[in-house]
């Protein structure tokens, strides 16, 4: 037989995504709507009218037409609630509190899954499941809407209470708390000032909160019980105040700020950079084309760049043959280098200098006015990495290390990788020795950072 799923709110956003997985994993789904039944009829055409059931029009906001959804579904036996719908009210901040409006939102998001999950437990079967809809906001005081908070941690503290009284019946209660989705429930800062503050640099997808919903509803998830499962990308994690903290002295920047910087250096000036190879480097885009030029073009000035490809064993092939890297290197000069290596031999040899690798873009400013730039991180195709300001002895640690690795490459003790076309098997010997021997009179961090996400 199908298992039967109660999905409130499944006309849109969230709820609509969640129907759509349970439907495509063969359950019969009762759908709840308010407004958007135009919606509910696309699902039903797709899935038909025996595996997808539309109920309403129900208004959560209004506590009789909750009781009016419960008494019309009695008579089923559900494997699956899926207590989603909510809504958002903007009236209801500490200055112009509204308590009609207040109700309204305490009705649908609190009360609705308090009542249908209450009224239908004879009706949930054994080893059944409940999922209510949280919200990362519940972990916040609010400035405004405070209906949607305070109802938001209320779920919490319902779905924990279900939790210690289903269990006996094997029937697990989860609830799941959303971050900034992309719903028409979003509010413009959710859309385009939460992925500043996102580990993960986005927002989510309604599938990505469905997927999760599902899960906690299958055998794999036959332990997981009275658990808030937050979905917000690692948001709840940041706080504004430590990340402003550190961008006192580090800031991720973009190419444009280091092509300015490569674009200004002059001969007698230097460059290390450490290349890992990640999936976002040597690639056709036009930030790095432009990058890779400006390095030859430094070079050409007089300015001696020095620089490792470390190729990672999964992008090997694809860097040996890459135009852009045979470019490089056919446009380094008698004075710089570009040395190819394979990243597991400096991982061997150089394990603490490869792990050291990583700490940004870093400046040394000399007292004859010459510059040795540092350049060993790269986070993706539209950050360079980050830039260090007033830590001038990281930069001399990390270009210390940079060369340490140069002399196991002179050495022989990491085996420089040639290009199946490569004529010019330059020697990296006496370079290194110049470079140990220019004499550092004051150092001062660069002070100029942008940012270009």
């Amino acid at each position: 037989m199908k298992k039967i799923a109660l999905i409130t709110g499944a006309s849109r956003g969230i709820g609509k995504a969640t129907a759509l997985k349970f439907l495509k994993e063969g359950y019969i789904v009762y759908g709840t709507y308010n407004k958007s039944y135009n919606e509910m009829l696309e699902i039903q055409k797709k899935y038909g009218k025996d595996n997808f059931i539309i109920c309403g029009p129900y208004d959560f906001t209004k506590i009789e037409e909750i009781e009016a959804l419960v008494n019309s579904i009695v008579d089923i036996e559900f494997d699956t609630l899926v207590l989603n719908a909510g809504i958002f009210s903007d009236n209801d901040d500490f200055i112009n509190f509204d308590y009609n409006e207040f109700s309204q939102v305490m009705n649908c998001n609190f009360y609705a899954p308090l009542i249908i999950s209450t009224k239908l437990q004879s009706y949930i079967k054994n080893g059944g499941n409940i999922v209510i809809m949280s919200s990362n906001d519940a972990y916040s005081g609010a400035f405004g809407s405070m209906s949607y908070s305070i109802s938001k941690s209320s779920v919490i503290s319902l779905m924990k209470c279900l939790c210690v009284n289903f269990g006996r019946r094997g029937i697990r209660v989860n609830s799941v708390a959303p971050g900034a989705i992309n719903t028409d429930m979003n509010t413009v800062e959710q859309e385009f000032e939460a992925p500043a503050w996102t580990p993960l640099e986005r927002i989510a997808q309604p599938y990505e909160v469905a997927d999760i919903i599902y899960f906690l509803s299958t055998p794999q998830s036959g332990f997981i019980n009275g658990e808030n499962i937050t979905i917000d990308g690692g948001y709840s994690q940041t706080s504004i105040l430590l990340k402003k903290e550190i961008e006192r002295n580090r800031k991720i920047i973009g190419y444009d700020y280091i092509n300015n910087m490569l674009l200004n250096l002059k001969k007698g000036d230097k460059v290390y950079c450490f290349d890992t190879t990640p999936d976002y480097g040597w690639i056709d885009h036009p930030k790095e084309i432009e990058y890779i030029q400006n390095n030859i073009t430094a070079m050409l000035k007089g300015v001696q760049v020095y620089r490792i490809i470390s190729i990672s064993k999964k992008r090997f092939d694809e860097i040996i043959n890459n135009s852009l890297i045979k470019h490089a290197i056919e446009n380094t000069t008698n004075n710089s280098k570009t040395i190819l290596v394979k990243s597991e031999d400096v991982k061997t040899c150089c394990k603490d200098e490869y792990l050291s690798f990583g700490k940004g873009l870093l400046i040394i400013e000399h007292s004859d006015g010459n510059k040795e730039l540092i350049i060993d991180s790269f986070s993706n195709e539209n950050n360079i990495g980050y830039l260090l300001n007033d830590m001038p002895i990281i930069a001399e640690q990390l270009k210390e290390k940079f060369l340490n690795v140069l002399k196991k490459i002179e050495s022989g003790k990491i085996e420089e990788v040639q290009l199946s076309n490569d004529k010019r098997k330059k020697s990296v010997r006496g370079i290194i020795n110049g470079i140990f021997n220019s004499k550092t009179v004051s150092r001062k961090m660069g002070d100029n950072r942008k940012k270009n996400n």
